[in-house]
């Protein structure tokens, strides 16, 4: 009887610690953002800001291409998302927007909120749709 228990209490912290680190497929997104438009117009300037801005947090992960091979995930258990791949390219900016603002968690694209401002995730946001092309 103490071994079921022992075995059951053991089973369900491990099932409690994977829920924190199992994320679900799909991102779902409030639909107020699924149809928010970049307010940031595309000019040389916000470009420059954005390729700045992604080299410095995001291009470690996702790679220079974006192709998600960064040099901060070899050797890691981390797969970042392929930022030129139709499936990403074809979110909308506002899905973008949320997605970089408020991440995902742990294991996974944590939150900029507080370390960008909304203007340099638009710009980000310019800059990465550019790399697909």
């Amino acid at each position: 009887m103490k071994q079921s228990i022992k075995t059951l209490l053991i089973l369900g912290g491990v099932l409690v610690l994977f829920s924190f680190i199992q994320q679900p497929k799909t991102w779902d997104v409030p639909a107020e953002y699924k149809s928010k438009p970049n307010p940031v117009k595309k000019t040389e300037k916000v470009m420059a800001l954005g390729k700045s801005k992604y080299n410095q947090v995001c291009a470690g992960c996702h790679g220079v291409t974006g192709d998600g091979h960064g040099v901060k995930v070899k050797n890691r258990n981390i797969v970042p998302v392929n930022l030129i791949s139709p499936e990403v390219i074809n979110q909308t900016d506002g899905e973008h927007f949320f997605k970089i603002k408020y991440g995902r968690g742990v294991g996974t694209l944590h939150s900029f909120k507080g370390s960008l401002d909304d203007e340099e995730i638009w710009a980000i946001i310019h800059y990465t749709k550019s790399l697909a092309k």
